[in-house]
């Protein structure tokens, strides 16, 4: 699954990170994305937050979306730092949650998976930490 292909995604021109060992997703910097101070809007923050954890997610199971059906379940963001410029995000989980995750999936067909996704800037300063939870199911075979 490719979360960039998704049209709130494309409106909001949010992108596969160039630099794909260390980043997920990016967002240019553009006047459009700016606040009433100058700086990006806490909305395309929580947006490049919001689609990388969906796309960290696919990332990560590996799983095609016609196999299993992941929502988003939760979030909690906070704005640490004001972002100018260019932002890209990364992500990390605790691995002792995704056995635990993988293990749940195989048994019950469903589970859910907290992680983390934070947002930095082009001086690689974090502005946001992001967790994000998410349902998935296994569809039935049809």
């Amino acid at each position: 699954m490719d979360v960039t292909q998704l049209p709130f995604n494309q409106f909001l021109g949010i992108r596969a990170c160039e630099d794909k060992e260390n980043g997920i997703l990016e967002l240019a910097a553009a006047p459009k994305y700016l606040n009433h101070v100058g700086t990006m809007h806490a909305t395309a923050i929580y947006g490049l937050a919001e689609a990388s954890s969906g796309q960290f997610l696919a990332n990560r199971i590996q799983i095609s979306e016609e196999t299993v059906l992941p929502i988003l379940r939760r979030a909690d963001i906070k704005y640490r730092r004001p972002a100018a410029g260019y932002i890209y995000s990364k992500g990390s989980y605790i691995e002792e949650d995704w056995l635990r995750f993988r293990d749940s999936l195989r048994k019950r067909k469903r589970a859910l998976l907290s992680f983390q996704i934070d947002v930095l800037d082009s001086d690689n300063t974090l502005v946001a930490s992001a967790n994000f939870e998410w349902f998935v199911t296994v569809r039935s075979a049809s």
